[in-house]
């Protein structure tokens, strides 16, 4: 499988999340309780396709999460939160796959 194939299932999963949030709204759930919920599925869904990205690729991920999060998952709904994001904010981003790392691709 080639990176971009990976990163095209990564997205789909991301998307598909957004059933879930829409059911979980029509079940009446609280903002909150599916920001949680979603947040971390996405971070669940994130550290499944790095495990499965090839060297040196998932090392350079890794290392650009790093140095924007502080950590090697990705933001946490703290830093969301310190930062003014709503829950639906919260949602939101956990629904979009946002851009794939400007590095992708590129050789070496």
């Amino acid at each position: 499988m080639t990176d971009g194939d990976l990163r095209s299932r990564y997205e789909a999963a991301v998307l598909g999340l957004r059933a879930w949030v829409a059911a979980l709204r029509d079940e009446g759930r609280s903002s909150e309780l599916i920001a949680r919920a979603v947040h971390a599925e996405r971070a669940r869904l994130a550290a499944t396709f790095k495990a499965l990205t090839p060297e040196p690729l998932r090392s350079r991920i890794r290392t650009r999460t790093l140095a924007i999060y502080g950590n090697s998952i990705g933001p946490t709904i703290e830093s969301f939160r310190a930062r003014g994001k709503s829950w639906d904010d919260i949602i939101d981003s956990a629904t979009r796959p946002g851009p794939p790392p400007s590095f992708v691709g590129e050789g070496g």
